[in-house]
């Protein structure tokens, strides 16, 4: 069965420098990293970059998006549209103009992802269903509340993995990509700066393809 595709996943490729480029108009900026023969995007404080250029593996040229001119630039991400378990990933929910289906790897990720974030009582035919994720979102939090936030993270990851267990348990033709195996907490962070919380997820299928899944909110 295949799902309809309401999530796309992108890998972050390893920046490690950048500075403005000199004498290119329109203003632009030079990115050094890694694995850049596989970018397929270019994300400047969150605004997609109009155009940009891999002039080697390492270096990017990328053209600064007229909103983002005069502000301080202060996050670059360049994606990667070929998943890898060495690397990071980047997800957003996107409906498009044009349906695409889903299935495999991806659409387990997307499976999980969409019910971590589910607030249990929010689906009357399934109420008990959801990680309850998104109830964190949005609230205020200062350093001595960072340790409970991240135990709300760490219990909503394993009620999803425990859910959706539960839930395959059930299901007799299921394609190994689909059928979760694992599903872990590798890291929780907080920055102070922007009182955001980001949490680290791996998951594995039954055959032995993992994905990695990075929330930030």
């Amino acid at each position: 069965m295949t799902d309809l595709k309401i999530l796309a996943i992108r890998d972050l490729l390893r920046v490690t420098g950048a500075e403005f480029a000199r004498g290119i108009s329109p203003l632009s900026v030079v990115i050094s990293g890694e694995s850049f023969n596989e970018a397929s995007q270019v994300l400047i404080n969150d605004v997609v970059a109009p155009e940009f250029m891999a002039v080697s593996n390492s270096r990017i040229i990328a053209q600064v998006p007229s909103s983002e001119r005069t502000s301080v630039l202060r996050k670059l991400a360049v994606l990667a549209d070929r998943p890898s378990t060495t690397r990071s990933s980047l997800l957003h929910f996107d409906v498009g103009m044009s349906i695409k289906g889903l299935k495999g790897l991806e659409k387990l990720v997307q499976w999980f992802c969409k019910l971590l974030l589910q607030t249990p009582g929010s689906d009357k035919f399934f109420p008990e269903e959801g990680g309850g994720l998104l109830s964190a979102v949005g609230k205020n939090i200062s350093r001595s509340d960072i340790k409970s936030v991240q135990a709300v993270v760490v219990t909503s990851i394993n009620r999803t993995r425990d859910q959706i267990l539960a839930k395959q348990s059930r299901i007799t033709r299921l394609p190994n990509d689909e059928r979760l195996l694992i599903a872990r907490t590798d890291a929780l962070g907080y920055d102070p700066t922007t009182t955001t919380v980001s949490a680290r997820i791996a998951l594995g299928a039954v055959s032995g393809r993992e994905a990695v899944a990075n929330l930030t909110f």
